[in-house]
């Protein structure tokens, strides 16, 4: 494992900083615009997909095998492949020269279906998937369906100067910036309130990629992840800046061991955890200081304090689980979401105040869609009934692959 000390360690995504080299091609590779899917590159490309897996097992440097951990895996396949275990459907994960790819094999009365991640039927949907992982094509499309989105604009590399004044004189502070691509909040800074963490903020999400946004910041709010399912809303969760509340008797510093001994949390760099230990750092410090608090300071009963700004899970953020308590508008704009974009499995971030009231009667913004979605965030919230988003795919899978 790569020290965390190293140069070539990123902390922001967690793993080398080799990896940004991959995040500029794919954003180079996906400069053309989303148009409606051509079935025959589809098909092309999925017997290209075929062939590399037999061209590496027939040189021995990558095989499928059946003896793959939840260590080895993304988490959220985990939670697909166990609940799909119940159905009697057998899987082997593809390893290659560099460890598990993320490929997978599932195996149902003796015939083979092969996915990526999670078996989204994206081969069902009109459009190629980049209409909803590309954030700018995703804004540009939800823009077309008149659904609530910030305002701002889509900038290159060589642009940092014409993002800068687009941020400060034409949608003013407070601001956020983030890479065009990506997801679980790489590279992304938040309630920008001055110029020099604009610039910051913009060098960093360039770190990430060649291309990134600067949009409106809307504050007192809450980030909502709503997972939708062959059109269906399954699930809803509220994302919290990592926080500890107070006993009466505990000082700051023990509240902070106590949450991070909790078993359901883990080190930022590993693969089967939801929640992860608090991270301090400036920002908590800082934060501690404004409330003429340090580490010492025992909190009255009931007493939240934040010791992160951003709601990010490798900060140490929460999950609470909201599903029974989303108003019925909310889940209708989900709905009519996933059906505008035609996918099948729809992750929406959402940013609004207050999920149990309507989105007509308070300021919010999707923020973006994910078509690969983290649906562990429903199995393993750190409070509230988890909720069974792999089961609702587990259906799909049969209703569209066999």
């Amino acid at each position: 494992m790569l020290d965390k000390k190293s140069k070539k360690y990123c902390k922001e995504c967690e793993i080398s900083s080799v990896h940004h080299i991959k995040t500029w091609l794919d954003e180079i590779i996906n400069l053309p615009p989303s148009l409606p899917k051509n079935f025959l590159f589809e098909k092309l490309g999925r017997l290209i997909d075929v062939s590399a897996e037999k061209f590496f097992t027939g040189l021995q440097i990558g095989s499928m095998k059946n003896d793959f951990t939840s260590a080895d895996i993304q988490l959220r396949s985990t939670c697909f492949i166990e609940e799909a275990k119940k159905q009697g459907i057998k899987f082997k994960a593809f390893h290659g020269p560099f460890g598990y790819t993320g490929r997978f094999q599932a195996r149902y009365k003796e015939k083979i279906y092969r996915y990526e991640g999670l078996p989204v039927a994206d081969f069902a949907s009109k459009y190629e998937s980049n209409l909803t992982d590309n954030k700018e094509q995703a804004k540009k499309h939800l823009k077309k369906g008149n659904f609530p989105i910030a305002d701002g604009k889509i900038f290159w590399f060589w642009q940092k100067n014409k993002a800068i004044k687009f941020g400060i004189n034409k949608i003013g502070f407070p601001l956020v910036v983030k890479p065009r691509s990506g997801s679980v909040s790489r590279h992304v800074t938040t309630d920008i309130q001055d110029i020099e963490t604009l610039r910051h903020a913009i060098n960093k999400a360039i770190i990430y990629s060649p291309v990134f946004i600067v949009e409106k910041f809307i504050p007192d709010t809450f980030v909502y992840r709503a997972t939708v399912v062959d059109f269906d809303f399954v699930a809803c969760v509220k994302q919290v800046q990592a926080n500890i509340v107070g006993d009466g008797f505990l000082n700051i510093r023990e509240l902070i061991d106590e949450k991070n001994n909790d078993i359901c949390r883990g080190e930022s760099t590993q693969k089967d955890f939801t929640l992860y230990k608090i991270t301090e750092d400036k920002t908590t410090e800082n934060l501690l200081s404004e409330k003429g608090y340090n580490f010492s300071t025992i909190l009255s009963e009931g007493e939240i304090v934040y010791l992160q700004k951003d709601p990010f899970l490798k900060l140490g953020g929460d999950l609470v689980e909201e599903t029974p308590k989303v108003h019925p508008d909310n889940i209708q704009l989900f709905r009519n979401i996933a059906k505008f974009f035609d996918i099948r499995v729809d992750g929406i971030d959402f940013l609004i105040k207050d999920i149990t009231r309507s989105w007509k009667n308070q300021k919010c913004a999707v923020l973006e869609l994910n078509s690969l979605p983290c649906i562990e965030l429903h199995h393993f919230p750190s409070s509230g009934e988890p909720q069974n988003v792999a089961g609702a795919i587990v259906s799909l899978f049969f209703k569209y692959y066999i």
